[in-house]
């Protein structure tokens, strides 16, 4: 069976796994240069990806969105570990290749339009996210967090690849078109099939942390460096969502009252769960972890919906925000850990009067994630993903949305109130340390509260300019 490549559509992946390899040769041949001068062929090789995006588009709409939201959110993640290089130990070659590599594989999966390209795409973005994960030297909590998002990532692939092949023994084609075509005829056996997508969906629910597929998350956030911890967040979640948004609205629309149920009671549970065990978070990190389950919830909830054009652009409205505000948040986190040795609540107390540059845009990214003013922008986007759930008629996922809101305002301006009081004694086994240069990272964090600011205030810039 073959199936034909679009390589314009391809164009972007192309060009950042391209770059990401120079960037290895460069770190290969001229060890001795300047971690920031090893970046370079990586960030050339981003803004190559949004010159041809503007250049050639994408598949659709849909596609060509989630595209400048994985570029703009990898640019963030090198700035970010650029800044933490000398914490994090971690060689400035391997870490752009990875990098570069597990952002093509995000790339390609929101350009599938086939489950053969998807399954390779998620492979592409996962085992370099594995290294990533382990990437610091000497250092055996991530080494361990590594092996745990191996083996569950091993797990969910294989489950998924068998869904596949049901799908494709089922229906005998492997692309969406096809799967939309045959699904339809009554001589596909219903049981089979509905195995078959349930199975399928596995690796990217896993991909987006959503429960029962969350296991590895705060594990591995907690032993990963923050910056990529951050890129877990927001640019891996970009891929899985926009693969699994797509593969529903084109391939398996036929079967929906399939996997409707699904996709609504894993969002009740991401939603419930990840709130319930942030209550508890005493760290910054740790908070964001959880939290990152539940936003998985919010995320996915608006795709029960995904047959209708507003439950196909809420997610990617909801998603560009709360990359936005978690690449923010874990790049403060990263400045916060090299300069004070630790991320607790703590260590966060009084942060937004001793360090307003970080304290501030920290306390802003908590108020946009809970969506309480003056972050508007969280709050319109938390509307945008309950009216097509509601319009859809699930009144009780729409209650459960509303609840789980109410319990992030919890922990969120649990955050707030952390950052904004008076600070105590400095705890024990807390050293300060001199705080090293990190304006690139402020800037990047100044940019990225700016955006949100002006998302707030003019909220049609995003609304009206996402599909």
């Amino acid at each position: 069976m073959s199936i034909p490549i679009d390589w314009a559509t391809a164009g972007p992946a192309v060009i950042v796994a391209t770059s990401a390899l120079v960037a290895l040769m460069v770190d290969a041949f001229w060890p001795r240069r300047s971690w920031f001068a090893s970046s370079l062929p990586l960030l050339a090789g981003l803004v190559g990806g949004f010159v041809e995006l503007g250049r050639t588009g994408s598949v659709d709409d849909v596609s060509a969105a989630l595209t400048f939201v994985i570029l703009a959110g990898t640019v963030l993640v090198l700035v970010g570990a650029t800044v933490m290089s000398d914490e994090d130990s971690m060689p400035p070659g391997e870490l752009h290749l990875l990098l570069g590599s597990a952002a093509s594989g995000a790339l390609v999966m929101v350009a599938a339009r086939d489950l053969v390209t998807l399954i390779v795409a998620i492979e592409l973005l996962a085992l370099p996210s594995i290294a990533l994960i382990g990437l610091r030297q000497g250092d055996r909590r991530g080494i361990a967090s590594s092996w745990t998002f191996f083996l569950t990532s091993v797990v969910s692939t294989a489950v998924t690849l068998m869904g596949v092949a049901l799908l494709y023994g089922s229906t005998g084609t492997l692309t969406y078109a096809g799967l939309s075509r045959e699904l339809v005829d009554p001589a596909v056996p219903d049981a089979v099939v509905a195995v078959a997508v349930v199975l399928t969906l596995v690796g990217l629910l896993f991909k987006l942390g959503a429960v029962p597929f969350h296991a590895w998350v705060p594990d591995t956030y907690r032993g990963a460096s923050v910056v990529i911890a951050g890129f877990l967040a927001s640019v891996s979640k970009a891929g899985a969502l926009g693969a699994l948004l797509v593969l529903l609205a084109i391939g398996l629309s036929p079967v929906d009252d399939v996997w409707v149920p699904v996709i609504a009671v894993v969002a009740t549970a991401s939603m419930t769960l990840g709130n319930l065990a942030a209550l508890r978070e005493r760290d910054g990190v740790g908070m964001l972890a959880w939290s990152s389950v539940a936003q998985a919830g919010f995320l996915v909830a608006p795709a029960t919906a995904v047959l209708t054009a507003e439950g196909l652009s809420a997610p990617l409205q909801y998603l560009a925000v709360y990359a936005l505000a978690n690449l923010v948040g874990f790049t403060a986190l990263a400045v916060v850990l090299r300069t004070r040795g630790s991320t607790s609540y703590d260590t966060l107390t009084g942060l937004a009067r001793s360090e307003p540059w970080l304290g501030v845009p920290l306390a802003f990214v908590a108020l946009t994630l809970a969506g309480f003013p003056p972050a508007v922008i969280g709050l319109v986007t938390k509307y945008v993903v309950l009216r097509p759930v509601v319009d859809d008629g699930l009144t009780w996922l729409a209650v459960v949305m509303a609840v789980n809101v109410m319990l992030g305002l919890a922990y969120y301006l649990r955050l707030v109130v952390v950052l904004v009081s008076r600070p105590a004694d400095e705890p024990d086994g807390i050293t300060s340390r001199p705080a090293a240069p990190t304006g690139l990272a402020t800037a990047a964090v100044a940019v990225g509260t700016a955006a949100l600011v002006v998302l707030s205030v003019l909220p049609g810039l995003l609304i009206d300019h996402l599909p």
